[in-house]
């Protein structure tokens, strides 16, 4: 079996002295793992790479081996500004969740975008986007939380807070006079960048206190509906909320 696609490196492990083992998102065919051989005609591969890959195998369900043409090194323009470099591992992180072998076409293109604002845009603006995208990931795994309208009045004006329990929104009236008051404390916070997805024209540019409870928001959910209790997210992602509590502290 053999096919060939555009693809993020997500992880390079070494596999034996000539091999590495590699996780790989690609567009077409999900996630995909399979050993690379080390040699000097090779491209060293690093997380985050974009490339084109061909994955061959005897039978579909073996592990497989990847001919790998790297296109575009992520990391290497990453060195000067560690904060990227946490996002670039964090996201490529939050993709080995998925189940492989099954194909998510779409969060395949919202990583791209991802990268791409890690690359190019200021901090503020990439912790943004990287919070909605850990949003955009958990609802590809099925966990997507409803902000559409309020939950108890229908409503979709001046939503601002989440339920902790259904994830689902609540409007700032039904939190402060309605159903949700005495539970006015346990609701979390909701943030406005998240319901017009980055859109700056609707008045909604991240600030830095949205942009952490964002965070905060995304690790109840994640803890909540799919880490077991010996899972968490990976270190890398405690260095980002210590940075992004840095900067509220400053303003």
């Amino acid at each position: 079996m053999k096919w060939s696609d555009e693809g993020i490196i997500l992880s390079v492990v070494p596999f034996s002295e000539n091999e590495a083992r590699l996780s790989v998102l690609t567009q077409n065919n999900g996630r995909q793992s399979g050993l690379y051989r080390l040699s000097k005609r090779q491209p060293s591969l690093h997380i985050g790479d974009m490339v084109v890959v061909t994955w061959n195998a005897r039978l579909s369900e073996h592990l497989g081996r990847f001919v790998v043409e790297r296109k575009i090194s992520l990391a290497s323009r990453m060195f000067n500004d560690p904060w990227k470099l946490w996002l670039l591992q964090h996201a490529c992180g939050l993709m080995t969740t998925l189940p492989e072998r099954h194909s998510y076409p779409q969060l395949y293109t919202h990583l791209m975008d991802l990268l791409l604002h890690i690359t190019m845009d200021s901090d503020y603006t990439a912790f943004a986007h990287m919070s909605c995208f850990e949003k955009i990931t958990l609802a590809e795994l099925g966990f997507g939380i409803d902000l559409s309208m309020c939950c108890l009045n229908q409503t979709t004006e001046h939503l601002a807070y989440i339920s902790p329990k259904t994830g689902r929104a609540i409007s700032m009236k039904a939190a402060t006079e309605g159903e949700a008051h005495a539970y006015i404390n346990q609701l979390l916070p909701l943030p406005p960048f998240w319901l017009t997805h980055m859109n700056y024209e609707k008045n909604s540019i991240p600030q830095w206190h949205d942009i952490l409870n964002g965070f905060r928001v995304m690790e109840h959910f994640w803890h909540k509906w799919l880490f077991n209790e010996k899972q968490t997210f990976p270190s890398i992602r405690r260095m980002i909320i210590t940075y992004t509590e840095k900067k509220v502290a400053l303003i």
